[in-house]
């Protein structure tokens, strides 16, 4: 169990926790996805509240998103980034997949990352503190639960990378039922715009995976961290709106 914690704080986070051979642990660690998005949309939340306090709504959001990068390494936008570039741009599924290799961004890459951070931080500004705070934590935990539904239930293209890891069968029950559960857990912080936000990500996640299977024939890391992202601004959005 400590094993595959801290390969998921490991994958999802920048902080130095890696198992000491460099294991994955249990299928990644998957199973506490949404718990370390929680911890995480909580220390953006406590940034965002406390630059507020000392300086302007917008700069507390700003904050907080800049916050959800650092921590996470950006690990999220860059596949919401790579993602755009192959699922939108031309080609047959091989050349997707070659343009989301490509470290570089195109115009659909580029113009999605904007876009989303842009109505991220427009939708914690809006928000109180507190019912920010509460929006990050949801969001955080939400957004890795969509990332660990796509990987567990959509067939994974790629045979190499830290993604296959977490896109075996096996086990996968146990690891879903333990992150939803955290997610229940966290929703009893605001459980009737959770509910609706719940429904929200279902919704994403659904769009995304199914882009995904009819122009890749399954998922990759980038696609999973884009329905990661993709769903963090749904919740927030549901926040700033009910």
């Amino acid at each position: 169990m400590v094993r595959s914690l801290r390969a998921a704080v490991s994958f999802l986070t920048v902080l130095p926790v890696a198992n000491k051979d460099g294991g994955a642990g249990t299928r990644l660690g998957r199973a506490y996805f949404p718990a370390v998005g929680a911890l995480v949309g909580l220390v953006a939340g406590s940034v965002l509240v406390l630059v507020e306090a000392m300086s302007t709504p917008l700069l507390g959001a700003a904050a907080a998103v800049a916050t959800l990068c650092l921590l996470t390494g950006a690990i999220h936008v860059d596949g919401l980034a790579d993602s755009a570039d192959g699922l939108l741009g031309r080609g047959d599924a091989a050349r997707r997949l070659e343009v989301m290799r490509d470290p570089r961004l195109g115009s659909y890459g580029v113009t999605a990352v904007v876009a989303v951070l842009l109505l991220q931080t427009a939708a914690l500004a809006g928000m109180a503190p507190g019912r920010a705070l509460t929006a990050l934590v949801v969001a955080g935990a939400m957004s890795r639960l969509a990332a660990a539904l796509v990987i567990a239930w959509v067939p994974y293209v790629r045979s190499t990378g830290l993604g296959t890891a977490a896109a075996t069968p096996s086990g996968r029950g146990i690891d879903l039922a333990a992150g939803l559960a955290s997610v229940m857990l966290v929703a009893l912080l605001d459980w009737r715009r959770a509910l609706i936000a719940l429904a929200v990500v279902a919704v994403t996640v659904l769009f995304v995976a199914g882009l995904a299977r009819r122009r890749l024939g399954g998922v990759t890391g980038d696609v999973c961290g884009a329905s990661a992202e993709l769903s963090q601004l749904a919740v927030l959005l549901v926040f700033a709106t009910g």
